[in-house]
């Protein structure tokens, strides 16, 4: 069997590709100090310079252990839920914004704010990814939801130029949907158009048979966590992300270059 697809770690192709180096995932939510001697022995073997944990943040032990051993917390992951009522959520007119589903000449508009966005992530907290690459990273995010990786994108519009978005994933015949991305322009914050999007969400769920919502967030992003809890949102889940980097003289690509 290949390496890579057992052991204590998963190697991520797509995050290999992207960032340029081997970048994998523990499998595992705790560990103790043999696993850590397994994942660091697998990640030699595999040649791994980045490696992503997701660790519970009800055991003390495996926090204890992480931070022993290399890893560092990076972001603290939120998960917000809601059982979608039976009604349309009403929206406020804001201005002269609209929302609408994605259309293609959206594309443009919605990377420049995928790449002012996001600020409070794991790729912008941890410096072995640089900044310009970080934003890189969102730009082709919200490309790949809006070409077909969510089953909707909607975007909310000013004079038909892009000034907020929002991606909804959905399995079909699913009945718990996720939102996946969400941002506002900066200079459009503070006036109910991020509230507007997640209504919009909600309402697309719901005509789409699903029951029951989820959205991801960051602990220091109290923005958004406000948002959320304003439309209705109950905390489900919190984890802790952390890195954690090997030196390898021969790789050949490093993303901080």
């Amino acid at each position: 069997m290949n390496s890579f697809n057992a052991g204590p770690c998963e190697l991520l192709p797509w995050d290999t590709e992207f960032f340029g180096c081997r970048i994998a995932r523990v499998r595992s939510e705790a560990i103790n100090q043999e696993q850590v001697a397994q994942i660091d022995a697998w990640c030699g073997s595999n040649k791994i310079r980045g490696l992503y944990f997701l660790a519970r943040v009800d055991d003390p032990a495996t926090i204890q252990t992480a931070e022993q051993h290399g890893f560092g917390l990076v972001d603290i992951r939120m998960t917000f839920e809601q059982e979608l009522l039976d009604f349309l959520a009403q929206i406020r007119k804001v201005g002269n914004v609209s929302i609408r589903p994605f259309q293609p000449d959206d594309l443009p508009g919605l990377q420049v704010l995928a790449r002012a966005s996001h600020r409070e992530t794991r790729f912008f907290s941890d410096p072995n990814f640089s900044r310009q690459r970080a934003e890189d990273l969102y730009a082709t995010w919200i490309t790949l939801e809006a070409q077909g990786r969510a089953q909707t994108v909607l975007v909310a519009t000013m004079d038909n130029k892009p000034v907020g978005y929002i991606s909804c994933h959905l399995p079909p015949g699913g009945r718990e949907g996720q939102i996946g991305l969400v941002s506002v322009s900066g200079e459009m914050r503070g006036q109910g158009i991020g509230k507007n999007l997640v209504l919009s969400a909600i309402n697309w769920f719901w005509a789409q048979g699903a029951r029951h919502v989820t959205v991801v967030t960051q602990g220091n992003n109290q923005a958004a966590q406000r948002l959320y809890q304003r439309c209705d949102f109950l905390s489900r889940d919190v984890r802790l992300w952390y890195h954690k980097w090997y030196p390898i003289s021969d790789q050949k690509h490093d993303n901080r270059h």
